[in-house]
């Protein structure tokens, strides 16, 4: 037995589990980069997901979900599902007739349902999140726990993130070779940093994700009429904005301050990177999707994504989606989520 392993299992030992599964790296490499390791912890009932926990580069207890094998021998790529901005847990619990089950309704719901036989898919819960906690008010951080408010920065779920990839991709039946992340509206921008932090990424789908800094989006979005005083000119409203944004900048590390239910700590972060600068740093295939309607991320950042990526001779798809709002819906249509994850899976699939 290695001192690596028994180091392992120290830390598991530590956090109440005592099976250690896998290095993800080599762990005769004392230097170099974090050993992310996969603990398994215990089963819960009727979920479609293996739960883990692992330690990434800060130090921190991640928690990820697998989902399970469809047959023992199986070895099948991955697809990491990164969820939007918030503090509400992943899964929800749902009542119903025969009594309360648990669901979710991400990205990894879609692909779960789309894709389960064809791939693993991973999802992580963020930090300082519990199991099943669903605040009144979701896509919010105003709820959030300090530990979530505290740790919730671009960089540290980003790393949050990589860590429990590098992890899952040493697991049995995990082929490691070829990588989907995927995520919507705050997803979609974090998958970006995700490819540019980890090679393992071969392709990214960005949905209603954006494309420079969000400062631009809520620019776009204030002369569109969706923030600032609603009696006020476009003018105006940019310059609400720009003055909220200002003040951000006043106490930029500050987790118990807000701007539009996140607080400074988050938006510093996030608005000073963008998915154009990170997939620069890519080499991964990349998907976008956004509607043409959407209020909440500007279909004209999707735009300037796509021509940057073109610029650049970079291998991309784009799906505008004519009068579809954030969840690719249309009034005529409200199918439009589950089938741009079909259209996301069959491009990641295809030989």
């Amino acid at each position: 037995m290695t001192l690596f392993t028994l180091l392992a299992m120290a830390w598991c030992a530590a956090i109440g589990h005592t099976e250690v599964v896998v290095a993800a790296v080599d762990p005769a490499d004392s230097a170099g980069p974090p050993k992310y390791v996969a603990v398994a912890c215990d089963p819960i009932e009727n979920l479609p997901y293996e739960r883990y926990k692992t330690a990434d580069a800060y130090g921190r207890e991640i928690t990820f979900y697998l989902s399970k094998t469809p047959a023992a021998d199986a070895v099948l790529p991955l697809i990491v599902c990164v969820q939007g901005s918030g503090s509400q847990s992943v899964f929800i619990e749902v009542p119903t007739p025969d009594g309360p089950r648990i669901g979710s309704g991400g990205p990894e719901a879609a692909m779960l349902r789309l894709g389960r036989e064809r791939a693993r898919i991973l999802v992580v819960e963020k930090v300082g999140v519990e199991f099943l906690v669903q605040p009144k008010q979701p896509g919010s951080a105003e709820e959030g726990s300090e530990e979530f408010r505290r740790e919730h920065t671009l960089e540290r779920w980003t790393e949050a993130v990589h860590a429990a990839v590098a992890a899952a991709c040493a697991l049995p039946g995990v082929d490691g070779s070829r990588v989907l992340a995927v995520g919507h509206s705050e997803g979609g921008q974090v998958v970006c940093h995700l490819a540019a932090a980890d090679e393992r990424i071969t392709h990214v789908a960005t949905l209603a994700g954006g494309g420079p800094t969000q400062l631009f989006d809520l620019i776009e979005l204030a002369r569109s009429g969706l923030f600032g005083p609603p009696d006020g000119t476009a003018d105006e409203r940019v310059a609400w904005v720009l003055e909220g944004w200002k003040g951000v900048l006043a106490a930029p590390d500050a987790h118990d301050q807000f701007w539009l239910g996140h607080p400074h700590r988050r938006w510093s972060s996030f608005l000073s990177a963008s998915p154009v600068e990170a997939l620069g740093r890519s080499k991964a295939r990349v998907f976008i999707a956004h509607g043409t309607a959407d209020r909440a991320s500007a279909c004209a950042a999707a735009d300037v994504l796509y021509a940057e990526l073109l610029a650049r001779g970079r291998d991309v798809t784009y799906e505008r989606l004519e009068g579809a709002d954030h969840g690719f819906r249309t009034a005529d249509d409200p199918g439009g989520w589950m089938r741009v994850y079909q259209q996301v899976l069959e491009w990641f699939l295809e030989e």
